[in-house]
């Protein structure tokens, strides 16, 4: 075992001890929970997609308690997902980051940070907690105070919930999506699970209209990036065969992403600047950009997510991560694209989507015709 690991788990037993002791012995709130709750508070941090694959529950949580408070618990990259939606009554920001990992506990104002949110999110006074992010997830709700704590054993600190669900995420068969929805059922519902949900505001299709004012016929939006390991990525090479090929067919082709890396990459793929969105929108514009798509293309990212919940054709490349738990969720118009290994799928929550044989065989033996086909067999099916 490596230093930095022997350091990892040190912290961890540090981080976890007090939670414990304070839920095995202190944390049994002298509140009675109501049989209908009031106000309810949902946590899941994480990234874009993260956020994405929550709005089923929390559709689902709105069915169930339609007078109910429903607030949400989000990183700041979830709060452009969460604050326009009509079911959503209040988006509290977390903006400590993941404090269960050390890179980020070492870092004093991420605790000043955490300890307001959580003095906050006190006074609240929920009546129900429903913890859907793993041990940091269920400390916060046991400091929160609630009544009732739900969420998932085998990823919570012991004696932090009060009704924990047997296993831990990705335990079973079934989709991310359906793990959040499952915390709520646990709640008192057994109603199907709900479609995922984005809403487009009125301002970012404003503000679209004056990116692609020329944009006719088939748009074609690729995502060639991944916010969690490089193994996620399609090579940029076939990224620039696809694109021409599009092109070629008379299609207007648009890249968008963020960062760095992927503004190189996109003045590598499309030739005119015009069509190179990427660090040009801000989050709910690029849903404007998405809503927009004759088709979408992207590895497992969180804006694969956003062309799905928007009901746009979309095509998914899949590597390290399993279809059926990260892939389109119950989307009849999607194509999943991957090459089957025998180390594939090979994701861990623990640790980015790096390939750890140093290889990323599961991409590069995708061959843009196959993703090409795919972008032609959703265009066929809408007729274009």
């Amino acid at each position: 075992m490596t230093l930095k690991s022997l350091l990892r788990r040190a912290y961890r037993l540090v981080f976890a001890l007090p939670f414990v002791l304070y839920g095995l012995f202190l944390g049994r709130t002298v509140r009675i929970a109501p049989a209908n709750p009031s106000r309810i508070l949902v946590l899941r941090f994480g990234l874009l997609g993260d956020g994405i694959l929550l709005t089923p529950a929390l559709r689902l949580l709105r069915q169930a308690w339609p007078e109910a408070r429903i607030d949400v618990l989000a990183t700041p990259v979830q709060v452009p997902v969460f604050e326009p939606l009509p079911f959503v009554d209040r988006v509290h920001v977390w903006a400590a980051g993941d404090l269960w990992e050390l890179r980020d506990a070492i870092r004093p104002w991420r605790w000043v940070s955490a300890w307001r949110t959580a003095t906050a999110l006190r006074r609240e006074r929920y009546d129900a907690i429903l913890s859907c992010y793993g041990p940091l997830g269920s400390a916060l709700a046991l400091v929160a105070g609630a009544p009732r704590r739900i969420g998932y054993a085998s990823e919570a600190l012991p004696g932090t919930l009060t009704d924990p669900l047997p296993g831990a995420r990705w335990d079973g068969p079934g989709h991310d999506a359906e793990y959040n929805v499952e915390v709520v059922r646990a709640l008192g519902t057994d109603s199907p699970a709900p479609d995922s949900l984005v809403q487009v505001t009125s301002k970012a299709r404003s503000a679209v209209a004056k990116l692609l004012p020329l944009a006719q016929g088939v748009l074609c939006v690729l995502h060639p990036g991944a916010a969690n390991g490089q193994a996620k990525r399609w090579p940029v090479e076939y990224w620039k065969v696809l694109a021409r090929r599009l092109a070629a067919d008379g299609h207007a082709v648009i890249v968008v992403g963020s960062g760095k890396k992927d503004a190189a990459h996109a003045a590598s793929i499309v030739d005119d600047a015009r069509h190179n969105l990427v660090d040009r929108t801000t989050l709910p514009e690029l849903f404007a950009v998405i809503e927009r798509a004759s088709v979408f293309v992207s590895g497992d990212s969180g804006p694969m997510h956003a062309a799905v919940a928007l009901g746009r054709p979309a095509v998914a490349i899949h590597g390290p991560t399993d279809p059926a738990i990260n892939g389109p969720y119950h989307a009849g118009n999607a194509l999943v694209v991957r090459h089957t290994l025998p180390c594939s799928p090979c994701y861990r929550l623990d640790r980015p989507a790096n390939c750890p044989l140093g290889h990323t065989l599961c991409q590069r033996l995708i061959h843009p015709d196959a993703v090409y086909e795919a972008v032609n067999t959703l265009l066929r099916r809408q007729g274009t």
